[in-house]
């Protein structure tokens, strides 16, 4: 079936990071935007999170159900104000660790990506789900500044946060490992599979006026963490090649 057009966006207390994309084709009608948002990742320098507030948005070239979108990066443009998406809810509906299809869903794909590096599982914290909750209850596409590593991912209408999930892991294919570090385009995937990191909590964000979803994921101990022996010690080569994308639709958060 045709797939939409669309934008992606995605947060990371990191700094910037452009991610590539693959989906595949989803039961939504093509009259509506497909849009993801990345907003700048961070690194961790001296207890410090640095991170820049730009955020990035897919033009209208990008198409969530094209599995060649992922090839370059040309598909991403800077926007101070990014296209709005009509909202999917009444108002911001959070699943967080009282759904516990939610909380699965999330570490396993996870755990699944980790496993490819080497990493140990992770597990669900529940503080840190809540702590994501209240923050993207807020309705803004922003770090909240905390102590945490930390992922923000969002668009519409693809609505699986598991496929915002791999997609942001797909900026592997971006890691430098004889220049291991950090990047503004590899920030968020450098987070996800970090080995010192133990547990993580996210939250999924419905119906905000600006943007439809949104999923917050909070790590800790948080990834990221200079100087550059760090990133050699916790960030392993991959033993796989990327793994097929998920569905960008389920049911569950429609």
């Amino acid at each position: 079936m045709k797939g939409v057009q669309g934008l992606v966006a995605a947060a990371s207390l990191l700094t910037s990071c452009i991610a590539p994309v693959i989906a595949v084709s989803v039961p939504m009608p093509i009259t509506q935007t497909d849009s993801v948002f990345l907003s700048a990742p961070a690194e961790h320098v001296n207890g410090q999170s640095i991170w820049s507030g730009r955020v990035l948005v897919t033009n209208a070239s990008f198409n969530a159900s094209d599995p060649r979108a992922h090839a370059h990066h040309a598909n991403l443009i800077e926007a101070r104000n990014p296209t709005k998406i009509g909202p999917r809810a009444a108002g911001p509906t959070a699943y967080t660790s009282r759904e516990g299809k939610f909380s699965r869903d999330m570490v396993n794909i996870t755990n699944k990506l980790r496993a490819i590096h080497g990493a140990p599982a992770i597990k669900w914290n529940k503080n840190l789900a809540t702590y994501a909750s209240r923050a993207g209850r807020k309705c803004v596409f922003q770090h909240s500044g905390g102590p945490y590593g930390e992922n923000l991912a969002g668009g519409g209408p693809m609505n699986n946060p598991v496929w915002y999930q791999w997609y942001l892991y797909t900026e592997v294919r971006n890691y430098n490992w004889n220049n291991p570090g950090f990047a503004e385009n590899t920030g968020h995937f450098t987070q996800l599979v970090w080995k010192g990191t133990k547990e993580m909590g996210c939250a999924w964000i419905a119906g905000c006026p600006n943007l439809s979803y949104m999923v917050w994921c909070e790590f800790s101990p948080p990834g990221n963490v200079s100087p550059v022996v760090n990133y050699v010690k916790n960030v392993g080569r991959a033993k796989s090649g990327i793994p097929k994308a998920p569905s960008t639709y389920d049911s569950y958060y429609h």
